[in-house]
């Protein structure tokens, strides 16, 4: 009996979204009478079209990144061909992921590597001056810059602006775990220096020197770049 109540509200929630697309689309609603409401409806088309394609490239980034290689469950993509060394980038954040106490065997991370200001700005409009991002939900992982065959990632600032690709990887696919055991919402809550901090702790690295972080934090003394917040983090 309690499965035969659930499945019509259940339909009814599924006709809801499905009316709900089909009227963003503009099909089954009446036609506009004036001239204005025409140029409305036609710009909500063109904006729902975009919608769509933003979410659908994030969805399947490949249709830009051509180039691909896989290793110990990471795939790297990018739209130059990948040197030999993005194996071992890939191998050594792995190993470095493979020591949280949240890894999870098995596991498939993609991490796309955008090597331009345009791509990178495409997938993650909000995350400017930062190593990398990673999208909840959709588990892809998007770096700003980064050259595997050094295994230098950089980002745009002034300082403390260089990372191994292997840490980068490992930080974010890192934020990907705890989201994952504790739940997005949970996961949000989580205050900076514990989620960064963590983070930080699998990669084995911060971007700001250790030596002068030390120095700092022996003379309680700090600096005020968000760098520094993160290697304050890592030894809290």
């Amino acid at each position: 009996m309690n499965a035969q109540r659930r499945t019509p509200s259940r339909y009814k929630t599924m006709n809801r979204i499905t009316s709900l697309l089909v009227q963003l689309i503009g099909v089954k609603r009446p036609k506009p009478r004036t001239r204005f409401g025409r140029y409305l409806r036609r710009s909500e088309r063109v904006i729902t079209c975009l919608l769509l394609l933003y979410l659908g490239l994030h969805l399947f980034p490949e249709v830009i990144f051509a180039h691909s290689l896989t290793e110990r469950g990471i795939t790297l993509y990018s739209r130059e061909p990948l040197p030999p060394e993005a194996a071992a980038c890939a191998r050594r954040a792995a190993e470095l992921v493979g020591h949280s106490e949240l890894a999870v065997p098995g596991s498939r991370e993609r991490v796309y590597i955008c090597n331009a200001p345009w791509g990178y700005r495409l997938f993650g409009p909000f995350s400017s001056g930062a190593f990398a991002f990673y999208v909840p939900l959709i588990d892809r992982v998007f770096v700003a810059v980064a050259d595997p065959s050094r295994d230098t990632a950089t980002r745009a600032a002034r300082e403390f602006n260089s990372r191994s690709v292997s840490g980068v990887v490992a930080h974010e696919i890192t934020h990907g775990l705890i989201r994952h055991r504790l739940g997005l919402m949970q996961s949000l809550r989580l205050p900076g220096w514990i989620a960064e901090g963590y983070c930080d702790y699998v990669a084995c690295e911060s971007s700001f020197p250790e030596s002068d972080g030390r120095c700092l934090m022996a003379a309680g003394e700090s600096d005020p770049s968000r760098s520094f917040r993160y290697f304050v983090s890592l030894f809290c």
